[in-house]
């Protein structure tokens, strides 16, 4: 039951994420740029997350989701952004 329950939440999760990254499938460059962090990276947000992404030729790439909470600076020296 519980890992039923858990998958639940993951596809839920997943598909809200998904329909989240839709209109940044046509407009890749609408979330801002996070330069300090990685060549190319953009982010945009879906509470309480943070999605980190870099547009490519013919895909979206999700790089990191982070919660809100995390202090993003630490990530990317333990470089959590390569």
């Amino acid at each position: 039951m519980a890992a039923e329950a858990s998958e639940q939440i993951a596809t839920r999760f997943v598909t809200a994420i998904e329909a989240h990254f839709e209109p940044l499938r046509h407009f890749p460059f609408s979330g801002p740029a996070r330069e300090q962090l990685a060549p190319g990276l953009r982010v945009t947000f879906q509470n309480p997350y943070a999605i980190y992404y870099m547009p490519q030729e013919s895909a979206v790439v999700i790089v990191r989701i982070i919660h809100g909470a995390r202090d993003i600076a630490e990530v990317a020296e333990r470089g959590g952004f390569i």
